[in-house]
């Protein structure tokens, strides 16, 4: 079974790791993105028969050097790295998604390509391409390594997606899906939810609330019914 080594990115309160002021006065912590959508792609890799390590799994903002060498320990298959970009740190019209690898490693680009292709058709956003950086979680991994950026902080309507829950699955199943292919393991799609059962046109449901030998008794729990604004009726069976 392959293992993939999750990295959420920045810890809670690192310094400059958050978006420009919102009108109403408020700013997103990259850590607020990077962090459930990288659970979330725990749960889309184990839903399909991966295993996964969380190499930086609290808010603190975890060494690199940590990471990565849980990441080597582990002997983990692939490693990748959640983020949310930013170009100026005030707000643009720049945006879009990106997948890094490092420059030497075949593997990583081919798993970049794989990943961005996703990641782009999922989200919608500008496909801004693969880039071949130096990155210390790219460069000191053992294991094709990818580091995604999935939106910018700094361009208002990315910025307002990074809570939206529906969008960190979208990215975490798009990374999941690339993964999957990289490996030649078979994606599993997240399962709908069950629609309600409707009964037949003209027909009913029915529910029985109660069972009596004496009639009274009966006559007692539908008036009960009634006042409760329940519609019933008696029948002798």
């Amino acid at each position: 079974m392959a293992k993939i080594a999750i990295d959420n990115g920045h810890g809670l309160n690192t310094p400059g790791k958050r978006t420009p002021t919102f009108p109403d006065g408020r700013q997103i912590r990259e850590w607020e993105f990077n962090y459930p959508t990288a659970q979330k792609l725990k749960q889309v890799l184990e839903r399909c028969g991966l295993e996964t390590i969380m190499v930086s799994d609290t808010q603190e903002d975890t060494p690199l050097a940590t990471r990565v060498s849980r990441a080597n320990n582990a002997k983990a298959d692939v490693f990748v790295s959640i983020h949310f970009n930013a170009f100026k740190g005030e707000w643009g019209t720049h945006g879009g998604v990106e997948t890094h690898y490092y420059p030497t490693s075949e593997k990583g680009k081919r798993l970049a390509q794989l990943v961005q292709a996703e990641l782009a058709k999922a989200t919608g956003l500008r496909d801004r391409g693969i880039w071949a950086s130096n990155f210390y979680v790219l460069r000191e991994t053992k294991m094709p390594a990818i580091l995604c950026e999935c939106g910018f902080m700094d361009n208002m309507e990315e910025a307002k997606l990074m809570l939206d829950e529906n969008y960190q699955w979208t990215v975490a199943e798009a990374i999941g899906r690339g993964i999957c292919a990289y490996l030649g393991v078979n994606y599993v799609p997240k399962p709908e939810p069950k629609k309600e059962e409707i009964a037949p046109e003209g027909k009913f449901y029915k529910v029985q609330v109660g069972a009596f030998k004496e009639r009274k008794n009966a006559e007692a729990l539908l008036e009960q019914l009634k006042r409760a604004g329940f519609p019933g009726f008696i029948k002798l069976e």
